[in-house]
């Protein structure tokens, strides 16, 4: 597809403004500029001229790939089985960002995907501007790097050389995740999305290490996933926590509250690192100028993973549990995400 076919595509879908054809417009250039630069991974391993690291790379990735549709019956097609070079560090930078004294996103709405938690830029530089702007109207805000996205099957998603260097099991899990967007999404949902996604990743993570490294002991990765699962519990309490003296304090107290709960949550794990307890992923984190918005960010993706992982466990198999959640998917907000709140008690 042209660039100006993906222009149109989107700026046809209802789009008004200058605004709006401005930032569609980058979103457009910078998906095209992933799609032109692919290369089939196959044709690829075929040179052999390909750099060695880089054939070491994509032969994991097309055994993940392979594994994905095969095991998990995540969809069989083209995405992942081509590479693209960028030359970036990420691909995207999101910006997510909250009312000061709320924990509820704000949400921005597009063609296609409905509303999401954030909005994402190809240049960093207008993701900072956006970031500052919101900074400048009083909300609290979070601007990270993404190294993966899923159109959700409208393009073949490539590889990006963003990630593929990746540990063998943040590669896989990311995979796994992204393919697992094109299965379930629901329009005006992030929490719900990205939750399936994620417990979709997680346990093809598992099947994945027990089929390709069988003398492995599991016991080690389930460790690590209940410590990250134990953090991430924690800081939804603190958000639960929050959220309650947001809606309780008045007014006047409301910024002495948060700076004493946010400063506990960080004086709490701190004592989770010295016991060594602690996660990379979560000593940078917590090491960040932590507000609003970064709870938000960890509440969407994790919130709702208890009860997606029950429902697989009973489910028995991954087509069985696809086929619940896409029925349950099609009940109004409140109610699934209460079928989610309620199994995973």
């Amino acid at each position: 597809m042209s660039l100006t076919r993906i222009l149109l595509l989107l700026l046809c879908a209802g789009l008004t403004g200058c605004g709006q054809a401005g930032y569609f417009a980058q979103a457009a250039k910078g998906q095209w500029d992933v799609i032109s630069a692919r290369n089939k991974v196959e044709q690829l391993l075929d040179n052999p001229q390909l750099d060695s690291n880089l054939r070491q790379r994509l032969e994991l990735v097309r055994e993940i790939r392979e594994f994905a549709s095969r095991e998990l019956h995540l969809p069989d097609n083209m995405s992942y089985r081509y590479y693209s070079e960028t030359g970036r560090r990420y691909v995207v930078w999101n910006v997510v960002a909250t009312p000061r004294y709320q924990l509820s996103p704000k949400t921005w709405c597009f063609p296609f995907t409905g509303c999401v938690a954030y909005k994402g830029y190809f240049a960093e530089t207008d993701a900072a501007d956006l970031n500052n702007k919101l900074i400048d109207q009083g909300y609290d805000t979070f601007l990270y790097g993404v190294s993966a996205y899923s159109t959700l099957g409208w393009f073949s998603d490539p590889v990006l050389d963003t990630f593929v260097n990746y540990k063998e099991e943040f590669l896989a899990k990311l995979i796994f995740h992204e393919l697992a967007h094109q299965v379930v999404y629901v329009k005006d949902d992030s929490g719900f999305n990205e939750a399936f996604a994620t417990a979709v990743g997680e346990r093809g993570l598992t099947a994945w290490i027990k089929h390709r490294h069988p003398d492995q002991d599991i016991n080690k990765l389930t460790q690590k996933n209940q410590r990250n699962a134990a953090i991430t519990d924690l800081i939804l309490q603190y958000r639960d926590r929050l959220t309650k003296a947001y809606e309780q304090q008045p007014q006047s107290n409301l910024e002495q509250a948060k700076n004493e709960i946010f400063s506990e949550m960080k004086l709490t794990y701190a004592d989770i690192q010295k016991n060594g307890q602690g996660t990379p992923y979560y000593d940078w984190w917590f090491s960040l100028d932590l507000n609003n918005a970064h709870l938000s960010s960890i509440s969407t993706y994790h919130r709702l993973v208890p009860g997606f992982k029950k429902i697989l466990d009973q489910a028995g198999s991954y087509e069985t549990f696809y086929s619940l959640v896409k029925k349950r998917a099609k009940l109004p907000r409140a109610e699934r995400e209460a079928w989610l709140l309620d199994i995973s008690e």
